[in-house]
């Protein structure tokens, strides 16, 4: 959903939120679910990379690791066409547990230009049913 210039995706997943957390900052977590190869450095100011389609990468660095309820990453694509270079957008995840070994995810991306909030909402909305699924998995493994 984009809310004015913010693109918003909300939530809930079937598994515990520390293990939703790593989907985030865990390359082999989340390659699960979004992109083919992933360096991670999950600190503030560490590293985000990950390819998302063959020579397509994402790339920024963490602003944010407060782990299990949040963290925030400067986003970009590597590859010029896009028109959104590396770490010049910021997306923040926000987890909060409920009952039930669920977790609420609220994700914001921020700072896109006018012609590319339509692009990335589709994009979160697309992987994001992805997380969802391997999170349904992982919430099964875990009962």
């Amino acid at each position: 959903m984009i809310d004015g210039e913010v693109v918003v995706h909300e939530l809930v997943l079937a598994a515990p939120r520390s293990a939703v957390f790593a989907m985030f900052v865990d390359p082999a977590q989340l390659v699960r679910w979004i992109g083919m190869s992933a360096e991670l450095e999950p600190r503030p100011g560490g590293r985000f990379r990950f390819e998302i389609s063959p020579g397509q990468f994402c790339e920024g660095s963490y602003l944010e690791v407060d782990p299990p309820s949040r963290l925030s990453f400067s986003w970009g694509w590597t590859e010029p066409t896009m028109g959104l270079p590396p770490g010049s957008s910021v997306v923040e995840v926000e987890l909060t547990e409920l009952a039930g070994q669920q977790t609420h995810l609220r994700l914001c991306h921020r700072g896109l230009p006018a012609d590319r909030l339509e692009m990335h909402s589709d994009g979160w909305t697309h992987f994001l049913a992805q997380l969802s699924a391997v999170a349904d998995t992982v919430g099964q493994e875990s009962r």
